[in-house]
């Protein structure tokens, strides 16, 4: 297990470094220890808690082969499906972390590619994960960078994004969800966006309470903020891209899932079934590397 600590918080992985066992905060006004996210328990199915990485595809990919590089890989046995058999968040969100290196506040992994895709070009894409945690004015501030860099000898388009979990009391009145995203991209029944991509102006978050919500939202620089208010706290997930190799997380995917008392907040690169239509992909050249970051601020209300 991994863990790192801030002045106020702190955030533990599993073994693996694949999932977020915990990320506990003590409120500095009511004294009261709080879990902020929904922990990994490995009891339930992977993708029910904690948080994981989604590459080389997020959320849904509506068909059984999927192109990366210049080769057709047959998803037949590879990762999981959906209760529509679509295949669904990616194929790296179980593979082994080693450290490379860590500190109090900050640990930097780099993914291990499974055997099953050894002989392919996507286990010729190194991946790194940078976790780092900080008080910083007053707010815990997570910050996560993923570093991709293709070391094959031809361009590699994919897209990525990442699926945690947060505790919420669903049925409080008390907690609200807010936004800067104004659009939000329809999706079909199965949960595919609907091709070609356009967005339709939303009102869902000026709701006095969370509402039940398994949605597509599109920004330039998402942030979504959930706040708790009896227990005095919010939580902001905030993504932004400051230099032109930087790679923008622009789409939120929002999942309610009031039986578990839980909301996960997804920033991606893309919408779903993106690499099938080719949209919004980002594109590395050979020993080209690229990164994308995204913080979660925490703070008192």
């Amino acid at each position: 297990m991994t863990e790192i600590a801030s002045q106020h918080s702190r955030l533990k992985l599993n073994e693996p470094g694949n999932q977020i066992l915990s990320w506990t905060w003590k409120n500095p006004k009511s004294g009261k220890e709080l879990e902020i996210v929904a922990g990994f328990d490995p009891k339930e199915r992977f993708f029910s808690s904690g948080s994981f990485l989604m590459y080389p595809w997020v959320n849904r990919h509506a068909a059984q082969t999927i192109q990366l590089g210049e080769e057709f890989i047959s998803l037949n046995d590879l990762g999981t499906k959906d209760a529509k058999g679509y295949p669904s968040h990616g194929l790296a969100y179980s593979w082994r972390r080693s450290v490379i290196d860590k500190t109090d506040h900050s640990v930097f992994f780099e993914l291990i590619p499974d055997e099953s895709i050894s002989r392919t070009s996507l286990s010729k894409i190194r991946v790194r994960e940078e976790y780092s945690l900080h008080t910083i004015s007053n707010e815990e501030v997570l910050t996560l960078r993923t570093f991709f860099q293709n070391e094959n000898s031809v361009p590699f388009r994919f897209c990525y994004g990442y699926h945690p979990y947060f505790r919420m009391n669903s049925q409080s009145i008390a907690t609200q969800l807010r936004s800067n995203l104004k659009k939000q991209i329809p999706l079909q029944e199965d949960l595919i966006p609907v091709y070609p991509i356009f967005g339709v102006d939303t009102t869902v978050f000026d709701s006095e309470r969370v509402p039940k919500l398994d949605c597509l939202f599109y920004g330039e620089e998402p942030n979504v903020l959930l706040q708790v208010w009896d227990e005095s706290y919010q939580v902001s997930v905030h993504s932004y891209s400051n230099a032109s190799d930087e790679i923008p997380l622009s789409y939120v995917q929002i999942y309610t899932d009031f039986s578990g008392n839980r909301i996960a907040i997804e920033p991606m690169s893309a919408p779903g079934n993106a690499v099938l239509h080719g949209y919004s992909l980002t594109t590395l050249q050979p020993e080209e590397e690229k990164s994308g970051c995204f913080q979660i601020l925490l703070s008192t209300l």
